[in-house]
Parts: C-alpha cells; sequence; structure tokens
C-alpha cells in the first residue's frame, strides 16, 4: 500500500513539474482552462509508468 501511495505523489510531482517547465503543448480541448487540467492528466499519466518500476525496483532491492 506504501508503494502505490508513493508511486502516486512521485508521479504528481514529476507530471506537475514537467508541466511547469513544459507548459500546455498539448491542444486535447478547445478551452483554456479544461486544457491546462488535461495537459497536468496527461503528463502524470505519462510519468505513471517510469515511476512505478522506479518505486518497485527500489523498493526490491532493499
Amino acid at each position: 500500500m506504501v508503494a502505490v501511495i508513493l508511486t502516486l505523489v512521485l508521479s504528481f510531482l514529476a507530471g506537475g513539474t514537467v508541466w511547469l517547465l513544459a507548459g500546455s503543448r498539448l491542444s486535447l480541448n478547445e478551452d483554456e482552462d479544461v486544457n491546462e487540467v488535461l495537459n497536468l492528466v496527461a503528463y502524470l499519466a505519462l510519468a505513471l509508468g517510469p515511476v512505478f518500476a522506479l518505486v518497485f525496483f527500489l523498493l526490491d532491492r532493499n
């Protein structure tokens, strides 16, 4: 359970950092506010896989 929570928190931090650095590059919706949220969700989803693998790799080593 701790690994899942750690994965979600680190994914949110990684996705939020990419969103702050790159901005809303994806045009997912015509509405500006909805597009901002959808870009954040997309970056979070893209970060979820690598962070999931990293967390379980590091937990397996201990």
